[in-house]
């Protein structure tokens, strides 16, 4: 997959949609007894530039009291940015509720276009 334009800006969730600042994701966490499969709850905060050049998503932990300051490991993580598809997130609320309308992964986009007719008709010999 390309890292330059559109697809180095973005991470995807497994469905090829667009991770945005202010989305919840559903993150898998692990599978319990009677292949019971349990999750986390994580909003995206923001893309940021780092230092080396390269952009990061903020993903919060949902446990941070008002007052209290950012640190990394304690009440959110991040994720380096370079296109590629998170296959354990899924986007499962928007600020605009229209996540499903957005553009998806290339990737993705290109797996799900109808396939071209054959020249006979459809008809294999």
């Amino acid at each position: 997959m390309s890292t330059q334009g559109q697809d180095a800006v973005r991470l995807y969730d497994k469905n090829g949609v667009p991770i945005e600042a202010g989305d919840i994701v559903r993150v898998f966490h692990f599978v319990g007894a009677r292949r019971k499969r349990h999750y986390m709850y994580k909003q995206a905060m923001a893309y940021e530039r780092r230092l080396c050049g390269g952009l990061r998503l903020k993903l919060s932990h949902l446990n941070r009291i008002t007052d209290e300051p950012w640190e990394v490991g304690k009440n959110y993580y991040t994720e380096h940015v370079d296109g590629r598809l998170l296959l354990g997130y899924e986007v499962v609320q928007s600020m605009d509720a229209k996540f499903r309308a957005r553009p998806l992964a290339p990737i993705i986009a290109e797996l799900r276009k109808p396939a071209l007719p054959t020249s006979n008709g459809g008809d294999q010999p």
